[in-house]
């Protein structure tokens, strides 16, 4: 099988030809051996078949090491077709993908480096350097599966959208590092970087997704860490444990999600510094939002912003830092929907709940204060305390 010549032009072409042949004998897999394999067109991966490389875990501060693809097709056009399009039931694993033309600054789009639909696509073990859109799930489908994922997306992580049953997210890993300690040649700045990623990425959106389930998934530095919108399609209700976002300018914001609520359990939130609030539901906010067990610092203003006209609680939080400067930012400032905060440790002894606007009730119990309760209510809400120290 040719799979590489001196420009690069015959590449995508060879390796397209050996996954169509695949799927025309059934399914099986395409394997790239260790290499460099510079690709200019995107590729189809037809039905049961699965494209696979050499990467059998992350690669760091050793160079790009196993199956490299440089990505050089598309170059500023998101809406040209992605690298790798996996068809039903198709699956890519064990590459790392690199573009080698990207800069910054004087960055540009490209389309994503994954883009699925139907049922079953699979995305495994891959390291995407430096992606400007790392995987597009907004297409109508069921049952994603994407595991062992590391990179530093510059625009965008992972959407999802479209998505009517159960979709998986495991072991996600976005940080600026995988392109600084890449090796390649045009690792940008360190200080440039982080200040792009800062204005510009959102690690994971997601908007339509029914019993959506994401596991031990990070991003550090990025505009917004987790992002929950309400599409054309709807939004989401699901289950995600062990999440988190490092160092956001807003690490977790909730545009609205489906009645049915969307569950984070043990996860850990800091907004770095600029940052207004660690998280917010937004005025348009509608849905259900439950956080237990979480953790939140960092030098935010706030803890939190909750408006709209949902429901948000926090239960067995841990609240550690908000208002380093003094300003009287409350942790929680409440100026819409309802709320209910039980059983959370607040560790500074500031401003801890300000409730104002259209916020209609607020529970807050058995709860444990650095100091006094402050409390200011400069609402009309029903405001219950009880058992707090």
């Amino acid at each position: 099988m040719k799979l590489r010549d001196e420009d690069g032009s015959g590449t995508a072409k060879a390796i397209q030809g050996e996954l169509e042949s695949a799927g025309e004998s059934g399914g099986g897999e395409v394997i790239l051996p260790p290499g460099r394999y510079r690709v200019d067109e995107g590729i189809s991966i037809p039905a049961g078949v699965t494209l696979s490389g050499s990467w059998r875990g992350p690669h760091h501060s050793k160079g790009l090491l196993g199956t490299v693809i440089e990505a050089t097709g598309g170059r500023g056009d998101t809406e040209d077709p992605p690298l790798i399009d996996l068809g039903e039931s198709s699956a890519v694993r064990g590459l790392t993908v690199l573009y080698p033309e990207q800069s910054i600054p004087g960055t540009e789009p490209y389309p994503p480096t994954i883009r699925s639909s139907g049922m079953h696509a699979s995305v495994m073990d891959l390291t995407l350097v430096n992606p400007y859109w790392a995987i597009d799930l907004s297409r109508n489908h069921e049952l994603h599966y994407i595991r062992n994922i590391f990179g530093c997306p510059l625009r965008k992580g992972i959407v999802i959208d479209g998505c009517t049953d159960i979709g998986r997210v495991e072991n996600v890993h976005f940080n600026p590092h995988y392109w600084d300690r890449s090796g390649a040649e045009n690792r940008p700045d360190w200080k440039e970087l982080l200040e792009y990623i800062w204005r510009n990425c959102e690690a994971f959106v997601v908007g339509r997704s029914d019993w959506e389930y994401h596991l031990n998934t990070f991003s550090f530095g990025c505009r917004v860490g987790y992002r929950f919108v309400e599409s054309e399609l709807g939004g989401c209700n699901g289950n995600f444990l062990g999440i988190a976002a490092d160092w956001a300018r807003r690490a977790l914001l909730v545009e609205n999600t489906f009645p049915f609520g969307v569950l984070v359990t043990n996860g850990q939130w800091v907004g770095g510094e600029g940052s207004e609030a660690m998280v917010e539901t937004t005025s348009d906010f509608e849905g259900v939002v439950h956080l237990a067990n979480n953790s939140f610092w960092g030098p935010a203003e706030r803890v939190a912003i909750i408006d709209g006209d949902g429901i948000v609680s926090f239960s067995n939080c841990n609240f550690c830092e908000w208002d380093r400067e003094g300003k009287e930012f409350p942790a929680i400032d409440a100026r819409g929907g309802q709320l209910r905060i039980q059983g959370c440790n607040f560790k500074h002894p500031g401003l801890h709940l300000k409730a104002s606007g259209d916020l209609r009730s607020a529970i807050v119990m058995g709860c444990l204060f650095s100091g006094e309760p402050r409390i200011h209510n400069e609402s009309y809400a029903r405001l219950e305390m009880g058992l707090n120290l």
